[in-house]
């Protein structure tokens, strides 16, 4: 007999843990390969993993609501000597299943292998458990392109680096002065993470102020909580850990926001003119949202600093139009899979592929790529019945639309005359640092215009 080792999948390329949420079999059951073994979670989507082979499954090494690292071991299995051999030919992802025969001694590791001849080997590095928070890289649920490189990179020589830490978290460490080397890896296999290098940083500060500050009397420490009675503690999820992590980082850009009120009547009266028709068509009705999008990319395309993003060397503009849409999951979070294209779809379009990510959303079934390549955000809160936002810009990205409740209210028209219109407040939240009062008030200004000239002229498909 050999043993299948199940280990845990690298599920995307930004995310580094996952949750075990449920066991699909029990320890004796036999296993058939593509068998749906396990649920897991992480803080873009949940997913099932299906079995690598034929077997019976012997031991399951991590229990439901644990939290492990990509690669740990979830599952053994024992299975024919055929089913190992044709296992261990066939080419394993990163993360997968490793087929390990019982008669075989384990291979080295390519970190133990020797090295070159005049070479010293490296000094090894402590290992670091995991670490028992997770650190999820920014949006998925970023909304953005937020996948970080998994690869580790390697000194201006070209030698291995000892390090091992992805190049964005050595460009923070560079900009800082700060030697990796120096630094604990409290990620996989001692991999040394941005919230690594953002606490040595942090104590690295507080260090050299502390030497120059003259002395004072010690500062008191902060109160521990006093737990009150009645008071329930509710543990994080991934996906509620992932929404502060990523809202912290999105609130270090300096935010503003300016709100426009759009008349929605022409549009509304449109909307009721060809919905009938469009629900017997598609199957589904058509939303004011399809229309606001789509003044969205009009509004990218006028004004391309809203459609970028800010960077340590500059600011980067976007060729792509890929439309983040925010979908609420009730008191579980929100989630902003990536409309992609979206200057290139009609109304129609635009339409099937928010009714689309919103099904998916609900039903659990987004995938990563969902997540990613988002350049742009609409927050559609006007189903909520909400009047006024103030929406966060997230990382990445420099500026955020949200469409409040479309709501029937007096007005003063023109001509002084008082009419019943449908008005609706569109606003817009903007990183200062990329994008200014005027440039922010001409996008919303092309977008009420746009959307006010919604009538027969405009073709749904």
């Amino acid at each position: 007999m050999a043993t299948f080792e199940l280990k845990m999948p690298k599920l995307g390329e930004s995310v580094t843990e996952g949750t075990i949420g449920k066991w699909l079999k029990q320890p004796g059951d036999m296993v058939e390969k593509y068998d749906l073994l396990v649920e897991v979670q992480t803080d873009k989507v949940n997913t099932e993993i299906p079995s690598e082979v034929t077997g019976t499954l012997k031991e399951i090494a991590v229990q439901e609501g644990e939290t492990v690292p990509v690669g740990a071991l979830l599952a053994v299995f024992e299975t024919a000597p055929a089913e190992a051999a044709a296992a261990t030919q066939a080419p394993s992802a990163p993360g997968g299943g490793v087929i390990t025969p019982t008669t075989q001694p384990q291979q080295p590791t390519p970190a133990a292998a020797a090295p070159r001849s005049g070479a010293a080997p490296p000094p090894p590095r402590p290992a670091a458990p995991p670490p028992p928070v997770p650190t999820p890289a920014a949006f998925a649920a970023r909304s953005g392109d937020g996948r970080a490189a998994t690869a580790t990179a390697a000194p201006p020589n070209g030698e291995p680096s000892e390090v091992r830490a992805t190049p964005a978290v050595r460009k923070l460490a560079s900009e800082h002065g700060l030697d990796l080397t120096r630094v604990q890896g409290t990620g996989l296999n001692g991999r040394v993470s941005r919230k690594d290098v953002e606490d040595a940083i942090a104590r690295m500060e507080a260090a050299s102020a502390h030497a120059a500050a003259p002395a004072a009397a010690p500062s008191r420490p902060a109160p521990a909580y006093a737990p009150i009675a009645g008071d329930q503690p509710v543990k994080l999820t991934q996906m509620r850990r992932a929404i502060a992590d990523n809202m912290a980082q999105a609130w270090t850009a300096p935010h503003a926001h300016a709100v426009m009120e759009v008349d929605m009547s022409a549009l509304m009266k449109y909307r009721e003119e060809v919905r009938h028709d469009f629900v017997a068509r598609e199957g589904f009705d058509l939303s004011p949202a399809a229309f606001i999008v789509k003044a969205a990319v009009e509004a990218l395309r006028a004004v391309p600093l809203i459609n970028a993003s800010w960077t340590s060397e500059g600011i980067v503009l976007h060729g792509a139009a890929n439309v983040g849409y925010a979908v609420a999951l009730g008191d579980e979070g929100l989630v902003v899979p990536v409309i992609r294209s979206a200057d290139e779809k009609s109304i129609a379009g635009l339409m099937r592929a928010i009714r689309d990510i919103v099904d998916r959303a609900k039903a659990r079934k987004l995938t990563f790529e969902d997540f990613s390549g988002g350049t742009f955000t609409v927050n559609n809160t006007g189903p909520l019945g909400t009047i006024v936002s103030s929406p966060i810009v997230p990382p990445g990205h420099s500026a955020i639309v949200s469409s409040e409740s479309i709501t029937k209210r007096l007005v003063v028209m023109d001509d002084d005359s008082i009419a019943i219109r449908w008005r609706m407040n569109l606003v817009i939240g903007f990183d200062h640092r990329v994008v200014d009062g005027a440039t922010a008030a001409r996008a919303l200004g092309i977008m009420r215009d746009r959307l006010q000239a919604v009538g027969p002229q405009m073709a749904v498909y």
